[in-house]
């Protein structure tokens, strides 16, 4: 019986194993080629490194506006996944407090039907709405950060506040009910109390929302025109049409967006892990 367990878990770690190799291998693989000149791209594009050289980063950041795509990137993402974290934490502690369960069942089934709509089948109405917007609240938001932050904390939202709910709920309420005997108000409760003791449930949402933002292409495309305003995601694929021919600055441009995105992970994988698990492991 033990030998079979262990014949399963050899199997299991090969197969786990080769998947992990097959992911990473484009990402190594472009890596690679970033270090490479053109013409020995061309001659040998699987081969090691022969003539290890940095003129490609040099040029993808002198040719094209990456120092601006990555503060726009910066900009919109920290300042979306902010305001996600924050209106999660209010509303998964309403939920959590609640004390009619109809109104907290209704509420979720909500949140979790939002979850299951695909972003995509929404785009046509979203641009119309953001083109629209100076029309019904007498500004405008097209081509400005606002386009991307709004719909990014809306997207957000709801899974945020599902996982935020789940922490919040092993809480205990003798906590609160101390803090409020010692002259504490809910605002103070909020801040003081639920906001610290959610923290690694909140470092989590922050991050899974931070890497979605980055990445995210489709509306950063959409909504915004101006080269100004480009995030990273949207300024590589204008980069790539660039330097169609030109393969190792283009692989630069791309790791320009990549090894941000894989640093965050490296250093930080294990909190996303904490938060994502705690609310289960202590409910």
């Amino acid at each position: 019986m033990n030998q079979k367990k262990k014949k399963d878990g050899i199997l299991i770690h090969v197969v786990l194993f080769s998947y992990v190799i097959i992911s990473l291998y484009p990402l190594f693989w472009a890596f690679q080629n970033s270090f490479k000149r053109h013409v020995d791209i061309i001659m040998s594009p699987f081969a090691p490194i022969k003539n290890f050289t940095i003129q490609n980063y040099i040029d993808a950041w002198n040719t094209s506006n990456v120092n601006v795509y990555l503060a726009n990137s910066f900009l919109v993402s920290t300042i979306s996944s902010m305001a996600t974290v924050f209106l999660a934490a209010m509303t998964a502690y309403a939920l959590v407090r609640i004390p009619y369960k109809f109104i907290n069942k209704a509420i979720m089934g909500v949140l979790l039907l939002a979850i299951m709509v695909p972003g995509a089948t929404i785009l046509v109405p979203l641009y119309s709405f953001v083109r629209k917007f100076e029309d019904y609240f007498g500004f405008q938001i097209y081509d400005t950060y606002l386009s991307l932050i709004f719909p990014y904390v809306t997207f957000g939202l709801a899974i945020s506040v599902v996982i935020v709910k789940a922490f919040m709920s092993s809480m205990p309420k003798e906590l609160e009910e101390a803090a409020v005997m010692d002259g504490l108000n809910v605002y103070g409760l909020f801040f003081r109390i639920v906001l610290p003791l959610s923290l690694p449930a909140l470092v989590s949402v922050f991050i899974v929302n931070y890497l979605n933002n980055w990445n995210e292409f489709i509306m950063a495309n959409l909504l915004l025109s101006k080269e100004s305003l480009r995030t990273l995601a949207v300024g590589v694929a204008v980069f790539k049409d660039m330097l169609n021919t030109n393969y190792g600055g283009l692989f630069a441009a791309t790791m320009y967006s990549v090894i941000p995105v894989v640093i965050v992970y490296i250093f930080l994988q294990e909190r996303i892990i904490e938060g994502l698990t705690s609310g289960s492991l202590k409910g």
